[in-house]
């Protein structure tokens, strides 16, 4: 199976996933999902008033490198909960982020991987003083936990890769992160 399929695969995985959810538990999945996007959101405004945004315009980008499987099931899901657009991947851009472009991330904030929203360069951490450092630990500590909490309430992995998913779709054989 070959990246394209396996997210065309994924997708349709997650898509019937949700589609199947019991009312009650949609709503409940919804509640974590809207945490889940507001401390993402939360987050990069962290990092943004550092001045990330040239930060990272002047680097080229050198974190996205190698992205096809930092985009996971739960952000896949928080995507089709909200009824927005997923960005169609271009696995032929190796090594850079399938998910970007030239302009960066085509993802809006709250939408974009965890691992990409966590990750913070030292030039960026140079930047930030402590109570940031510590908002952005404690806002690290609340994803992790919502990541958690759905994975819980729907018995799936789904803070695995989405491509990964899609090669194990009975979450078996799946390392635990």
């Amino acid at each position: 199976m070959n990246d394209h399929q396996a997210w065309e695969r994924g997708a349709r995985l997650m898509a019937a996933l949700h589609d199947r959810l019991p009312h009650g538990v949609r709503q409940q999945l919804g509640t974590v999902l809207a945490d889940y996007r507001r401390h993402k959101g939360e987050m990069l405004a962290l990092t943004l008033a550092t001045g990330s945004g040239g930060i990272c315009r002047a680097c080229g980008g050198q974190c996205c490198q190698n992205g096809k499987y930092r985009f996971s099931g739960l952000d896949f899901l928080s995507l089709l909960e909200q009824q927005t657009p997923v960005p169609a991947p271009d696995f032929a851009r190796k090594p850079f982020c399938p998910y970007g472009d030239a302009d960066g991330c085509r993802m809006a904030a709250p939408f974009r991987p965890l691992d990409c929203v966590l990750f913070i360069c030292d030039a960026i951490a140079d930047r930030l003083e402590e109570p940031a450092t510590h908002a952005l630990a404690r806002l690290e500590q609340e994803l992790r936990q919502g990541v958690r909490r759905a994975e819980a309430l729907l018995g799936q992995r789904l803070g695995q890769p989405l491509l990964l998913l899609a090669e194990h779709p009975d979450g078996t054989d799946l390392p635990r992160r």
